[in-house]
């Protein structure tokens, strides 16, 4: 994970969990418009779930938003595309997160509870070399 993936992650953390009870399970960002005067939009795709304890809830929501990406800080972007409204996905079970987040882009960041559960589905994309994609959890 890049610096400026680990700077997203802590935005994402700091908007979305300052209570502690979301668990991300992948996350993934793509450039999606670039102009030269503004700084270009990416678009950011979080499947996320609850967790009480250590116990990850079992269903997914996912959503897609937007930030722009400066040298020195990330801001939301395009609000009103995402903010007010239901999630793109609600009520998935997790085993399909991973699947769902990656049609997007790579995923920078992976829970071991997503590539598990991508593995027990037999997801393509995440059981011909397993090992590769665990590492990119941050614990």
């Amino acid at each position: 994970m890049n610096i400026t993936q680990r700077k997203l992650l802590a935005l994402l953390e700091s908007t979305f969990n300052p209570e502690g009870d979301i668990h991300f399970l992948a996350i993934t960002e793509k450039k999606i418009q670039a102009h030269e005067k503004e700084r270009p939009v990416h678009q950011v795709r979080v499947a996320l779930t609850f967790q009480g304890g250590d116990t990850v809830n079992p269903y997914y929501d996912g959503t897609d938003l937007f930030v722009t990406i400066g040298e020195d800080n990330i801001q939301f972007a395009l609000e009103k595309d995402w903010a007010d409204g239901p999630p793109a996905i609600e009520g998935s079970p997790i085993e399909f997160a991973l699947g769902w987040v990656a049609e997007l882009a790579e995923p920078f960041y992976v829970s071991s509870e997503a590539l598990t559960a991508a593995e027990a589905n037999n997801h393509p994309r995440y059981t011909s070399n397993p090992g590769d994609n665990r590492q990119q959890e941050e614990l």
